[in-house]
């Protein structure tokens, strides 16, 4: 009886990982959002992040789920208590004051379902952008599900 409880919740483990989607209520939800009014069907448009944002901020850093707390607390030189690992994070701030940020559902094997990916190049865990930059976005499918790939458009310049 032990062993079927312990499979059972294995499978439903396994399960949730394989079904995650993006929070339409998080500023990536948002972003999904404001892609798909923008764009329509287009596979490529342009967007800013800060159209999706409610609050004042000058610099947003993006953190790939390999990032570790050390890592994000010396590169936005603050704490960062809101740390989970192997989560994505996008941390805003306003100066050098953590102003919002967000952990997001990750996948290691594949995008999840309409997650945002930002152009941050495989060696590296993060990426900076300021309130000003824009991105290109490319719509892209996988294994049926749709995710987004954000690429900076160099009129705003990236901060890292």
């Amino acid at each position: 009886m032990r062993s079927l409880i312990v499979g059972i919740l294995f499978l439903l483990i396994f399960e949730s990982c394989g079904n995650q989607t993006v929070d339409p209520r998080s500023i990536e939800g948002k972003l999904v959002t404001k892609i798909t009014s923008t764009c329509g069907e287009s596979s490529r448009c342009t967007i800013r992040l800060r159209d999706v944002t409610e609050f004042a901020w000058d610099r947003v850093y993006v953190f790939k789920y390999n990032a570790g707390r050390s890592e994000i607390e010396r590169v936005i030189g603050a704490p960062f208590p809101a740390y989970v690992e192997f989560k994505r994070s996008m941390i805003f701030l306003n100066g050098r004051t953590v102003v919002y940020s967000e952990k997001e559902p990750t996948d290691i094997e594949r995008p999840i379902k309409n997650e945002v990916i930002f152009d941050i190049p495989y060696r590296d865990v993060y990426r900076s952008y300021s309130s000003e930059s824009e991105f290109e976005v490319q719509r892209k499918q996988f294994q049926g599900d749709i995710y987004y790939e954000l690429k900076l458009i160099e009129t705003g310049p990236a901060i890292d």
